[in-house]
């Protein structure tokens, strides 16, 4: 669930929920961190970091202070529903990946939000989703 301010183009995630199978959990702190910190890099992806280059292909963005990346303060709390349910046979210990489970479906996940909160099905076609990009889609609805 997204908010999203007309006026800026800003986008808040409210609310964010992954569900996975785990496999076994050995350390189950670990393995939600590990799945919320792919959450937060999807985050970047979706609404921030972006590689820019000038007309002759140089980094537009060389430091922290260019290149924007989620902080604390813009990533929420995520939900995380871990289940135990089918570990695998591939290893003793029935254990699989846990990090690509937070990241893989964020970028689609905040654009079909974002679509559905300016009601406009389809509207997000790029990311990241910038302020500016938003704004622009938002003046071309009218």
């Amino acid at each position: 669930m997204v908010k999203v301010d007309a006026e800026t183009g800003g986008v808040a995630v409210e609310r964010y929920v992954i569900g996975y199978d785990i496999g076994r959990a050995i350390n189950p702190m670990l393995v939600k961190g590990q799945i919320v910190g792919g959450f937060t890099q999807g985050l970047g992806g979706a609404l921030m970091e972006e590689f820019c280059y000038s007309e002759r292909g140089d980094p537009l963005a060389v430091t922290f202070a260019d290149y924007l990346m989620p902080t604390a303060r813009e990533t929420p709390q995520v939900e995380i529903i871990l289940t135990e349910d089918y570990p695998t046979d591939l290893n003793p210990l029935g254990i699989k990946g846990a990090g690509e489970s937070g990241i893989t479906g964020v970028g689609a996940a905040i654009a079909s939000a974002v679509d559905a909160a300016i009601g406009m099905p389809g509207a997000i076609t790029a990311l990241p989703i910038t302020p500016l990009r938003l704004k622009e889609l938002l003046a071309r609805r009218g």
